[in-house]
């Protein structure tokens, strides 16, 4: 996340490791609910909510999750803002790697998720 430019909301020496918060990016093409939606077409479900008086989201790393289902949340993400219009720096080649992850449904739940 961070080769994205996003920043973690908490020091690591503070943060646990289920939830993850980060800012949101500071770009006036962001938008919470595009974003969601993006995210959504990626494979990867948002939720709403905000538990901070910042702007930013949160990604869920609960569950069966590897390198790989992190570099796919990774690479979600990156072409979840890129559809959004926000620039996003190329990712290095060990996490553009990833197959993708299989976009979302009624039917189906992932992990790694994405909260708000």
């Amino acid at each position: 996340m961070a080769e994205l430019g996003l920043r973690p909301f908490l020091k690591p020496e503070h943060q646990a490791p289920i939830i993850v918060t980060f800012h949101a990016p500071d770009h006036p093409a962001y938008e919470f609910k595009r974003f969601y939606a993006a995210a959504k077409a990626h494979g990867f479900m948002l939720y709403p909510g905000k538990l901070t008086t910042v702007d930013t989201f949160r990604v869920g790393c609960i569950g069966a999750i590897g390198p790989l289902e992190m570099q796919q949340a990774v690479n979600a993400v990156a072409a979840t803002l890129s559809d959004i219009g926000v620039p996003v720096p190329e990712l290095t080649a060990s996490v553009a790697s990833a197959a993708p992850a299989a976009p979302v449904t009624s039917a189906t739940s992932r992990t790694p998720t994405l909260t708000p």
